[in-house]
């Protein structure tokens, strides 16, 4: 009998399906073997990958690599050969500027003649010729293909610093020059006061300056008198004296515009409206306060004690004393005094005396 009530499904339940008889397969029906069922997810499948392309070397790249690698052999063996080889030997060392020390002299100092000219060694050719007393710097350059030139700047004579009897030639800084190109004829002289001799004469390198910016930059003409003298003393820096106006205490070199606004208006006040007393000193140490000195007042000073001069002394004559008897049995009366003289003892008189 047939089941009516086998499809009706319940409300909420899903329906269910019953397994069905497996039908068999063409190849099992066929020969009698079970047909093999293979399930597989979809992530499961492997997709081939795309073949990655291999780098290959074309012929021109090759030939590129090859012709780099000639020519750094290239390079390098003929830099090697220029080097070691007598092609690029340095046949001439040419010296100029040369006065004081002899061109000789500075050529042998670099000891360059015969070197390579690619490898010069200019520091230590350049630090061998400033070594010489006179060479105050030098320049060393290349002349291809054998030939090196050298440009010598010698020291040059600014002034003369004296200190008692020592005298030192210096330059425009100050330094002290053992061999240099000769001072001019209008080289000044700078005197050292006070100083100790025992030690040696050393220059004050900014007295020096100071004096040689004062000459270049047209102070005295401005002020319109020439220095006559330059003097310095450790307490007062430099002392310049001029003729005909009174001496100038410059002192150092601080506020040095400022000191020679201050001179050059004091000596046209001075020149227009001159004071009823001579000025001797100009102080400009002080700042705003310049300082303008008067000459001391002479002192009366004892001279010589003066001597009297005196009349010729003369020779009193000697005459009888009192009471001395004479020829004739009598005794001889004193004589009476010459005028002026003091009777002498034995009643002689000094004529003169005193």
């Amino acid at each position: 009998m047939r089941d009516l009530l086998r499809n009706l499904q319940w409300p909420g339940r899903r329906t269910t399906r019953r397994p069905s008889a497996r039908r068999s397969g063409m190849g099992e029906a066929r020969y009698g073997m079970p047909t093999r069922r293979f399930d597989t997810a979809r992530g499961d499948i492997s997709r081939p990958r795309p073949a990655r392309p291999q780098p290959s070397i074309s012929t021109r790249g090759l030939d590129l690599i090859v012709g780099a690698a000639a020519g750094v052999t290239l390079v390098v063996g003929g830099g090697w050969w220029l080097i070691s080889s007598d092609a690029l030997r340095i046949q001439q060392v040419r010296v100029s500027g040369a006065e004081v020390v002899s061109s000789e002299d500075v050529a042998k100092a670099t000891a360059l003649q015969g070197d390579s000219m690619v490898r010069i060694d200019s520091k230590r050719a350049g630090d061998a010729v400033r070594a010489l007393p006179s060479v105050k710097n030098v320049r060393i350059t290349r002349d291809w293909p054998h030939t090196v030139k050298v440009d010598v700047t010698e020291h040059q004579a600014f002034a003369y610093w004296q200190s008692g009897a020592q005298r030192i030639v210096v330059d425009e800084e100050g330094n002290a020059l053992q061999a240099s190109r000769p001072a001019p004829h209008s080289a000044p002289t700078i005197v050292e006061l006070g100083a100790d001799v025992s030690k040696g004469a050393h220059a004050d390198a900014d007295t020096v300056r100071l004096v040689a910016r004062l000459l270049n930059d047209g102070t005295f003409g401005r002020v319109g008198r020439q220095p006559k003298a330059y003097l310095f003393r450790a307490d007062r820096g430099l002392t310049i004296i001029a003729d005909g106006a009174p001496d100038v205490i410059f002192g150092d070199s601080s506020n040095y515009d400022f000191k020679v606004q201050s001179w050059v208006a004091l000596s046209d006040r001075l020149k227009k409206e001159p004071p009823k007393e001579s000025a001797q000193e100009i102080d400009l140490r002080f700042g705003r306060n310049v300082v303008l000195r008067a000459p001391a007042p002479p002192t009366a000073t004892p001279g010589p004690a003066s001597v009297t001069p005196t009349a010729k002394p003369v020779t009193p004559t000697a005459t009888p004393g009192p009471g001395t008897p004479t020829p004739a049995g009598g005794t001889a009366k004193p004589a009476p005094p010459a005028a002026g003289g003091t009777p002498g003892s034995g009643g002689a008189t000094t004529v003169g005396g005193r």
